[in-house]
């Protein structure tokens, strides 16, 4: 009763004023309206700020830990995390048409749903990865020959790659071979000395043989077999010459070690030093003058080309 009293008496105060209630009614009406917009708002503002942050935080977890969100989220709430509410209205449009479309149709929809999603998935595993790093040999090591190796799978396998090592007879040379040992010069020259006789004979042999022969190709071809077996001579004379003369350094050295002297190395530069002092000594004096002779001409010539022409006064 009293309610009626003061609605009646809201109204005569109207009619006698000239108030009107009912625009103050809707204002507040508005308020409240535009108060639960901005609610609703903001709470959309925060959940898509929270699904921002969802989806930043499982762009750098792993393929592993990415399959154990999804059975626990569902995938429902995994799609919607981690590519929005675009892509999950995009999926269920796609169900719904093949719901709509005939069960062959319908089975190559979902393969291609399945594959996107794998995709998706190595995706997101793929930018957790680093930058790549090539395997050290520390990485490639095995436990024994006998395992296997690591490598990539990327790679392409070598057609006539042995995957598994069978025993074959392996060729082996006795003077590149470790086996063998170490080469003794003496006691090769000692064991082998015999072939220089043989050599010698055979020197002998090629030079009837040119006598004898008037065919002037045959004579020519005759004539370099035997410069190049002298010159194969005289090489490896000079080669025992140097080996003798590094004996005989060594027994001095030895000598004066024995002495309690501190050893002394000698340099490249001093062994040919040497090794020039006695080839001089085994030429002789009149040889020596030769030499000494043709290498100042050679040299005089040299310096003659270097210098300059003189101008012809006009």
């Amino acid at each position: 009763m009293k309610k009626q009293v003061n609605y009646d008496q809201s109204e005569d105060e109207e009619e006698e004023y000239g108030f009107d209630y009912s625009d103050d009614e809707g204002e507040q009406q508005s308020d409240q309206d535009t108060s639960d917009q901005d609610d609703e708002d903001q709470d959309q503002i925060e959940k898509q700020h929270d699904l921002e942050k969802l989806k930043r935080s499982l762009a750098h977890v792993s393929f592993e830990q990415l399959a154990e969100i999804k059975n626990k989220m569902g995938m429902k709430d995994f799609k919607l995390a981690r590519r929005g509410q675009q892509a999950l209205n995009d999926d269920e449009e796609e169900e719904e048409e093949e719901e709509e479309e005939p069960s062959t149709a319908r089975g190559k929809k979902s393969a291609v749903s399945k594959a996107q999603i794998i995709k998706d998935l190595k995706k997101a595993a793929n930018q957790v990865k680093g930058p790549r790093q090539r395997a050290t040999k520390e990485d490639m090591k095995r436990s024994s020959k006998h395992s296997p190796m690591e490598m990539s799978s990327k790679r392409k396998v070598g057609r006539f790659r042995d995957v598994v090592e069978t025993a074959s007879t392996k060729r082996r040379d006795p003077r590149f071979d470790k086996l063998s040992g170490q080469l003794n010069q003496d006691l090769f020259e000692k064991s082998y000395g015999f072939l220089d006789d043989y050599k010698q004979s055979e020197q002998a042999q090629l030079k009837e043989q040119l006598t004898k022969t008037k065919d002037p190709e045959e004579r020519e071809r005759l004539k370099s077999i035997l410069t190049r077996m002298k010159s194969q001579e005289t090489a490896a004379a000079n080669t025992k010459r140097k080996q003798m003369l590094a004996r005989e350094r060594k027994k001095v050295e030895a000598d004066l070690v024995k002495q309690g002297k501190q050893p002394y190395f000698l340099k490249n530069s001093e062994k040919r030093k040497l090794e020039l002092v006695d080839k001089y000594n085994q030429l002789g004096e009149k040889n020596m003058d030769r030499i000494l002779e043709k290498r100042r001409k050679k040299n005089a010539n040299k310096d003659h080309k270097r210098v300059p022409f003189v101008r012809r006064s006009t």
